[in-house]
């Protein structure tokens, strides 16, 4: 695909949330947006694999426009079922993937709080970044990943304050409208919940996440960054 054809088809295919560089041209510019969690794909990818060295089968949930899952595919070895719930999302993420030649990715659309995942199969690791404060009941996701995948990258926010928090299942939760400024980084569903920090743990807990290694953590009254490893019992730490 030579230049003019890549910078035909970007346009098409706009608005992007994320850069999109082939060959170091830049086709399309990033959303200045200061809501998204900001963690270079290859960042996460490399945290990934060191964090799970031995996957081989992942499953990435909430792809977007395919940047985590470039740098992912990159891994010698390694196949990636990528499911995204924006249809537009997932053209811009097979446009991505045409471009670079990426031939171990496959690209699925799905709505992650109403799919089986049973039907997936199994996987060696799961990435959920920037996902999970997206839908309406957090910890049955969860508990979904660990129906499937025995290791967790988990990258999301949580609620900081006790404020505002109501019960929801043994859960306690602080309830959001989902009007970010770009409707295609938006989840599916008009309200959400936020699980805070000792909900979070014990939701974890619950899918079988026994053990959570904390890569960073960022806390603040309300909006709270986390980024950790969750392993199941007898999964051991890289």
């Amino acid at each position: 695909m030579n230049d003019l054809e890549i910078r035909r088809r970007v346009r098409e295919l706009e608005p992007w949330v994320n850069d999109f560089v082939y060959n170091g041209v830049r086709y399309a510019t990033a959303s200045t947006r200061d809501y998204l969690l900001s963690q270079p794909p290859q960042e996460r990818a490399d945290a990934f694999f060191a964090a799970f060295p031995g996957a081989k089968r992942v499953l990435e949930l909430g792809a977007l426009e395919g940047a985590d899952t470039l740098a992912m595919s990159g891994q010698p070895g390694v196949e990636i079922l990528a499911l995204e719930g924006r249809e537009e999302n997932l053209r811009r993420a097979e446009f991505v993937m045409e471009v670079h030649g990426v031939t171990n990715v496959e690209l699925r659309l799905a709505d992650v709080e109403s799919m089986e995942f049973a039907e997936l199969g199994h996987f060696d690791a799961t990435l959920c970044a920037g996902l999970l404060y997206h839908v309406q009941r957090p910890w049955e996701l969860l508990a979904d990943i660990g129906s499937v995948s025995d290791c967790l990258y988990l990258s999301t926010h949580y609620w900081g304050s006790s404020d505002g928090m109501t019960d929801l299942d043994g859960y306690a939760v602080h309830p959001v409208r989902e009007d970010h400024p770009e409707p295609q980084a938006r989840g599916l569903s008009v309200d959400v919940r936020w699980l805070d920090r000792p909900s979070l743990m014990r939701a974890l807990e619950r899918a079988g996440f026994t053990d959570v290694e904390v890569l960073h953590e960022r806390a603040t009254a309300e909006v709270c960054d986390i980024v950790a490893a969750c392993r199941k019992a007898g999964v051991p730490r890289s």
